[in-house]
């Protein structure tokens, strides 16, 4: 009866019906993310865009809401550049969107990027010495959060009621063991020498 019962828990699992429910990655989750190419305040102006990518999968109820290596999108918003009298570059960078599968979904935060500066040219007050620009390399790592849910799929499986082949597949008959022989000697009555 038991192997009846695993036979028909088998055929109910192998016919592979599953559906989709939504389930959703909260919104202010942290997302760690690294710029794809150096970012100075050489370069960059109030308003250019830059791309960063995201350093770890983002996981939630085991499913990878928001896949490692997703394209965000950043703009700066403000930024100054290295003065003479030993004062650094600087510049903050304001996180707009990630790209999970095809779809942008709103962040927040905003980073903000200094440059050394030269503290003893600061301290003497000399004019002829500068401080350096604030940069950004690929691999440093800065903080963004989700602004709105970001949905995802999770699989899960249909009860066999739900499928009406599984439902209509006739049980299969119950298979029973074999009935137990008679006990038998196992020795030759006519090699006995003392027959009872």
């Amino acid at each position: 009866m038991i192997r009846v019962m695993i036979c028909a828990a088998a055929l109910v699992a192998s016919t592979g019906v599953y559906a989709q429910t939504g389930t959703a990655l909260p919104a202010s989750t942290l997302i760690t993310v690294t710029p794809n190419e150096e970012i100075t305040s050489k370069k960059i102006e109030v308003g250019t865009q830059v791309a960063f990518s995201v350093v770890n999968d983002i996981v939630e109820d085991g499913i990878v809401a928001i896949p490692r290596g997703s394209q965000v999108a950043g703009t700066i918003t403000w930024k100054t550049g290295k003065a003479i009298g030993g004062k650094s570059g600087k510049f903050e960078v304001k996180f707009d969107s990630v790209n999970v599968r095809g779809r942008a979904y709103a962040l927040r935060g905003v980073h903000r990027q200094e440059g050394k500066g030269n503290t003893a040219a600061a301290l003497l007050g000399s004019i002829l010495v500068s401080g350096r620009s604030a940069q950004m390399l690929p691999g440093q790592m800065a903080n963004a959060f989700t602004a709105e849910p970001i949905p995802f799929a999770m699989a899960r499986a249909v009860p066999a009621a739900a499928d009406p082949a599984v439902a209509a597949a006739p049980a299969p008959a119950p298979v029973r063991a074999p009935a137990p022989a008679a006990s038998r000697s196992m020795v030759d009555s006519s090699l006995e020498i003392n027959p009872r």
